[in-house]
């Protein structure tokens, strides 16, 4: 039996009389990729709102391997091991490319600053900044080369094409050294094209760093053709779970959601 990576145990989440995500249950295996789709409403965002602890859940557990983490501070359920990007692009827009990647390595490479070596004015400590900083930026150059875009380490990140900032994105997620990435909506905006380029990078990701990867999309057929098994939203509660054919055929997804033809968005 394959381990769980992430575990979801009755989870639910109302805001007033509003019901966000009701009696979820699921799991997310070790080094797969898994979906969550459903109409626009349904949920999904919610339920990485509160795998991320930016909401306490309302009911129910969350566990990463075997550990509770529900109601953890979202800090602390980075340094745990979940990374995210989000629907709507975060990035530090007026520091350049390599520093926003520099942010996230940072978090788990911490080591003396300039200003700490000024201040202690110690000949062993500038040596050590300055390797520290060649480390830092070393680093973050390598997961800016995963997704394809350290040519564009020197420019401003909201300078560039919005595919682009979605790499960067990425990048900075994969410089938590997560064990489990939570990406939501990353073929946005997308042509099939572009998504079926992202849909090949994130196969890529998944297997060079052997992490577990857990996404929220509507271009079904980047969906279909990267999970292995999906879970399916309808107004906060699962609609059904299975593998790509079981969904494909499965009625009540049909017609609450894909429609006759799946591939359609």
């Amino acid at each position: 039996m394959s381990e769980v990576a992430a575990r979801i145990e009755n989870l639910g989440k109302t805001f007033g009389g509003i019901i966000a995500a009701e009696e979820l249950d699921f799991q997310v295996k070790a080094k797969d990729i898994m979906g969550i789709i459903g109409p626009n409403g349904a949920g999904k965002t919610t339920v990485f709102n509160l795998m991320t602890g930016v909401y306490p859940p309302s009911t129910g557990k969350v566990y990463l391997g075997d550990e509770d983490i529900t109601n953890l501070a979202p800090d602390v359920i980075v340094r745990k091991g979940i990374a995210r990007t989000f629907q709507n692009i975060r990035l530090f827009n007026k520091l350049t490319v390599l520093e926003n990647v520099i942010t996230a390595v940072d978090l788990h490479h911490r080591m003396y600053t300039i200003g700490e070596a000024l201040v202690l004015n110690l000949p062993f400590i500038r040596g050590k900044v300055k390797r520290s900083e060649k480390e830092l930026r070393d680093r973050a150059l390598f997961y800016l080369e995963k997704v394809g875009i350290a040519h564009y380490h020197d420019h401003q990140a909201d300078s560039l094409p919005y595919g682009l900032q979605r790499k960067l994105e990425m990048a900075r997620a994969l410089a938590l050294e997560p064990k489990l990435l939570l990406l939501d909506e990353p073929a946005a905006g997308m042509n099939p094209e572009e998504s079926m380029e992202l849909a090949r990078l994130i196969q890529t990701i998944q297997a060079d760093f052997a992490i577990t990867i857990l996404l929220i999309e509507h271009h079904m057929d980047l969906v279909m053709y990267l999970c292995h098994h999906i879970l399916v939203m309808h107004f906060g509660r699962e609609l059904a779970q299975g593998s790509p054919d079981e969904i494909q055929r499965d009625p009540a997804v049909r017609k609450a959601y894909l429609g006759e033809s799946w591939n359609n968005d």
